[in-house]
């Protein structure tokens, strides 16, 4: 569900390769095959092989166009697409695709499709995306149409790019420098500011000042303890910071008035268990 709607998200990357294959099982890692026409979802073979010439050779010839946004030739895009005819030179600029990069056959029958590349950097508009039709004749809202190829009609939606623009440099230099002492006001008269050695010696005496200064108050023995909860983000204190735990002086080991009554506790080994044990079941055996 959740790659539904990803899916259905517009994608403004630019398409960076193109190529055909034969097989649409073997499209190369990166890349996408255009398997499915747009307006009647069937299929988007491009060679559009007649039946005779399926039953001479003995097997279905197919071409299918893949596409990709991340292989390619390094920061550059696609800008334009353009069909021209089998025996027609493409234009200046542009990049034909000549075979199949899985069987390396010939990639087109009739008609061929070539396309431009541009620096990344220096493009305004890129390819995004591109569809193929096989009964309209009109490019759907946003697409370009693009013409006839082998009787699919194909078209391609373009979005604007920013070129990358170099910052400009700066006017001033980022190393400090020494203030002059005489600067001029707006009536004329001049002020002494103080230069960069004298500020650093006045930052240095602040400093050595600070780190001599003492608390009037010696701080607590135990530092104050809080309990934090799972399901807040502010912490709780239990009223119990700072205050030492200690035990009352009344049961202290000087006052052994108190211990005056407690047995003494005598001290036994495991065999003096084990024999109390086995007394202890003998006599409920009797009973």
């Amino acid at each position: 569900m959740i790659k539904q709607v990803f899916k259905s998200f517009p994608d403004n990357k630019p398409i960076s390769g193109l190529c055909v294959v034969e097989d649409i099982t073997k499209c190369p890692t990166g890349y996408n095959p255009i398997s499915k026409t747009h307006d009647q979802d069937s299929d988007a073979d491009l060679h559009m092989q007649s039946w005779k010439e399926s039953v001479f050779i003995g097997r279905k010839i197919t071409r299918y166009l893949c596409l990709s946004k991340t292989e390619g030739i390094s920061d550059y895009i696609v800008v334009n697409i353009n069909i021209i005819n089998e025996k027609e030179c493409p234009p200046d600029g542009y990049c034909l695709i000549p075979r199949t990069i899985d069987s390396d056959q010939k990639a087109w029958r009739k008609r061929q499709l070539c396309y431009k590349l541009t620096r990344k950097s220096l493009a305004s508009h890129a390819i995004t995306d591109i569809i193929l039709l096989s009964r309209s004749k009109k490019a759907p809202d946003g697409f370009n149409l693009v013409g006839d190829l082998n009787g699919l009609t194909l078209c391609y939606k373009t979005s604007p790019q920013s070129p990358d623009v170099p910052l400009p440099s700066l006017t001033y230099g980022l190393a400090p420098t020494l203030s002059t002492e005489n600067v001029p006001n707006s009536n004329g008269s001049l002020s002494s500011l103080p230069s960069l050695e004298s500020s650093v010696n006045v930052l240095s005496h602040d400093y050595d000042r600070l780190v001599s200064l003492k608390p009037t108050r010696p701080a607590p023995k135990l530092p104050p303890t809080y309990s934090s909860s799972n399901y807040s983000t502010i912490n709780s204190y239990q009223g119990l910071e700072g205050i030492p735990f200690i035990l009352n002086q009344n049961i202290s080991a000087e006052n052994k008035s108190i211990f005056k009554d407690i047995p003494e506790i005598k001290i036994k080994t495991l065999e003096d268990l084990d024999l109390e044990y086995n007394y202890s079941f003998e006599q409920e055996r009797q009973v």
